[in-house]
């Protein structure tokens, strides 16, 4: 990924601590490992996730890839768009429960990811999704707390 990880509302408020700011950074690109979650799979969760919030998409994290219109305006409302493959269908169906219901996530779409993905795939999505989660968290809160220009 050549694009900054980290949300700029949440960039901003890092830059007077370098040192948290380049680890945060690290730690965001580790779990936004697209050789083992399609880039596309990945951007599909970042949006639900954000939808879930309130929160805008473009703010609480990078975009990982281009998704057509009515991908994006589906995702926009809270909703898995029609006629996903099984790796976006189960990795949404998780993505949507991570904001709100993370602690009732059953196993069953977890392990039928897994039989796609693999091991590091499964815990790569996983650890997307909590930093999706987080980021979409922290990004509402640096925007609310921003000084007013």
């Amino acid at each position: 990924m050549t694009v900054a990880p980290v949300p700029p509302p949440l960039a901003r408020r890092l830059a007077p601590i370098p040192h948290l700011r380049d680890g945060f950074e690290a730690f965001l690109r580790a779990c936004y490992d697209t050789d083992a979650v399609p880039a596309a799979t990945l951007e599909r969760c970042r949006r639900l996730v954000a939808a879930r919030h309130g929160c805008d998409p473009d703010l609480c994290a990078p975009p990982f890839a281009d998704l057509p219109a009515p991908e994006r305006d589906a995702l926009a409302r809270g909703e898995t768009p029609p006629g996903l493959g099984p790796v976006d269908a189960l990795s949404l169906e998780i993505a949507g429960l991570i904001p709100w219901q993370h602690h009732d996530l059953p196993d069953a779409p977890v392990l039928a990811l897994r039989q796609h993905l693999g091991d590091r795939g499964v815990v790569t999505l996983l650890a997307a999704l909590a930093m999706f989660d987080a980021a979409a968290r922290m990004s509402l809160v640096a925007a609310a707390s921003a000084p007013q220009e």
